[in-house]
Parts: structure tokens; sequence; C-alpha cells
């Protein structure tokens, strides 16, 4: 018998079991018998908490979307110069890459998952918007510094984008991150 816990702590406990076994064994092949027993729990328990698998999915990828935005509007945020906070976002991502192994790989697994189900595609969509967009104002923010030359600040900002998801891509896979961890630059 589980000893009881508030909500939100029986939800969390539910949600990392959950990603443990999206990444594990995929998003089709994992049953919510497998997320109960992963937790600890019955599958009643789960479902006390989750209506679906599906619920339980897109619980995950906006509780990483929700994780990203608020480390990208505290960043932005700050007063800082443009080429201070560029550089504070691009470390932090390869840093919790590095640090959370799981976060790439569950990233891979939302990929898969967006081919398969469209309102998942849209969501994914919709939120690759809002965070391009955030980085975008950067940019424009950049320019008025007169740091910056004037560019499609979108397509640049997608671009960016890009690269992140680029490198946690090879993240997953495990490749050495050493380059972009220690840069280009001969130590002086």
């Amino acid at each position: 018998m589980t000893r009881h816990l508030p909500e939100q702590a029986r939800r969390q406990q539910i949600l990392e079991a959950a990603r443990r076994c999206f990444i594990e064994a995929g998003y089709h092949p994992t049953r919510m018998d497998d997320i109960a027993k992963a937790a600890s729990l019955s599958k009643g328990g789960v479902y006390f908490h989750f209506k679906s698998k599906q619920e339980v999915f897109s619980s995950l990828v906006q509780e990483e979307f929700d994780a990203s935005m608020e480390f990208l509007e505290r960043g932005t945020a700050q007063d800082e110069p443009i080429m201070v906070k560029m550089q504070t976002i691009g470390q932090h991502y390869v840093s919790y890459f590095d640090q959370a192994p799981d976060a790439p790989r569950f990233f891979i697994v939302m990929g898969e998952m967006a081919l398969r189900d469209s309102e998942l595609s849209k969501k994914l969509l919709q939120m690759q918007t809002t965070f391009i967009k955030q980085i975008a104002a950067l940019l424009e923010q950049g320019a008025q510094e007169g740091l910056l030359r004037e560019v499609d600040y979108l397509a640049m900002a997608a671009v960016l984008k890009a690269l992140i998801d680029g490198v946690e891509g090879l993240n997953a896979l495990e490749f050495r991150m050493d380059l972009i961890l220690n840069g280009l630059a001969t130590r002086a």
C-alpha cells in the first residue's frame, strides 16, 4: 500500500514514472499498467489523476515547455546586454541537456508522437512558435542596442531554435558536446 501524498506530489510521481516508460519503451507500447507499476501505484491510482495515457503525455509536454519558457522569460527580463543574455541562454540549454540526459531522449519521443498525432503536432508547433517569438524579441532588442544588424528576427530565431533542437538531438544520441561547452577559442 502506498502512503498518502498531496495531489501535486502524486501527480509528479506519476509523471516521472511515465516519462521513464515513454523514454524506455516509446509512447505506443507503454500502457497505463506500465506507468502504474513504475509509479508503484494501482492503475486506478493513476486514473484518479489522469484520464488517459494521452493526458499523461500531454502533461509531460506542457511541463517541458513551461520549464523552458520560465527560464527564457527570466533570462531575457534581466537588465543585461543582449550578448550576455544570448550566452546565458546557450549555456543553460547545453548544461541542461548534459545534466538531464532524459530530457533530450524525451524530446525524441515528442517528435515521434508529433508525426502521428495531429493535435500534438499543432500543440508543439504553437509552443515552438511561442519560444521563437521570445527569441526574436531578444534579437530585436540587440538591434535596438546597436549590437546586431537588421535581419528577419523571426527567421533568425527559428534558426537558433533549430540549433538548440539539434544540440538536444545529438545529446540524446550521447554525442560529446565538449566543443560547445568549451568553445573554439584558445585560452590565453
